[in-house]
């Protein structure tokens, strides 16, 4: 089975996460250090604000393991988490909330994704195998995808779909 998680883009996830987490771990010390030093019990109320501010940080780099589906037919599947909101002709828009997995995987030929998001990293722009890691998303995000005439929309409004795993389109 091929590798759909490669190491080097989860080190570079990685490392994104700890440039975020530096700003709430220095928040915890310097509080630490504020009620050691010179006794300050509200210095405590910082700890738990830096400690809650790193679980969001782990959060919105959530990365989940993939497992494409086998099928015979050419298949378009889902870019990222989220929900279908709306379906229109061969236009597919999905909606990724704040605290859903941030990946974005590579969706099969025949389809042109665009997501608008504040907080978007690719790490490369195509991939030869589908559901393959290709980026992330840390924050919440709005996904357009275009697919061909010739293939068939497998999907209904308000479906939540599972990003590299749940078909789009068959052809």
């Amino acid at each position: 089975m091929l590798e759909y998680t490669p190491i080097e883009y989860l080190t570079k996830i990685q490392k994104l996460k700890y440039k975020a987490a530096i700003f709430p771990i220095l928040l915890v010390i310097i509080s630490f250090g504020l009620n050691m030093i010179f006794e300050i019990d509200q210095a405590k109320y910082l700890s738990i604000i830096g400690l809650i501010w790193y679980i969001f940080i782990i959060i919105r780099f959530r990365v989940r393991r993939n497992y494409p589906p086998e099928n015979e037919n050419e298949i378009i599947l889902s870019p990222i988490y989220g929900k279908v909101i709306k379906i229109e002709n061969n236009l597919i828009t999905i909606k990724k909330r704040f605290f859903q997995p941030a990946d974005i995987r590579y969706s099969g030929k025949n389809i042109i994704v665009k997501i608008t998001s504040k907080h978007t990293n690719y790490f490369e722009d195509q991939s030869s195998l589908a559901g393959r890691l290709i980026g992330i998303i840390s924050s919440s995000a709005i996904c357009i995808c275009e697919i061909t005439n010739d293939y068939k929309i497998e999907i209904n409004i308000g479906i939540k779909v599972v990003a590299g795993e749940t078909i789009l389109a068959v052809k």
